[in-house]
């Protein structure tokens, strides 16, 4: 029990406080905000490795293959599709049908080939 014969107000003196009772409305609307943030949370851990993502890089580079990059950015998934033009150490160009992309190979999702014609982003 608290002490509050120090109070002047005999209404604040004789105060009974309802422990946590109070805040369960509180809890569950953050609950509730926190379970529906999860649930467009846009999971990154289906990530490849740094040579899974180099070894495949390099076989569409020297087949003049197209490919599929699904890339992070602005903690989002983008995907972009053509042929990589050129590699450097860390990022490579992809030219898809109206751009080109710097991607950075960090930022590399998954990568898949594209069999037949060019598609849309």
């Amino acid at each position: 029990m608290i002490d509050r014969s120090y109070l002047p107000f005999r209404s604040a003196r004789e105060h009974q406080d309802r422990g946590m009772m109070k805040w369960m409305g509180f809890f569950l609307s953050e609950h509730t905000t926190s379970l529906v943030e999860e649930k467009y949370k846009i999971k990154f851990s289906d990530e490849l490795s740094l040579l899974d993502k180099l070894t495949l890089i390099s076989q569409l580079y020297a087949g003049q293959l197209e490919g599929q990059f699904t890339v992070k950015k602005y903690n989002q998934k983008v995907t972009y599709q053509g042929q990589v033009t050129e590699i450097a150490n860390d990022e490579i160009v992809v030219k898809s049908t109206d751009k080109f992309h710097l991607i950075e190979v960090k930022d590399i999702l998954a990568i898949h080939l594209v069999e037949g014609g060019t598609e849309n982003e």
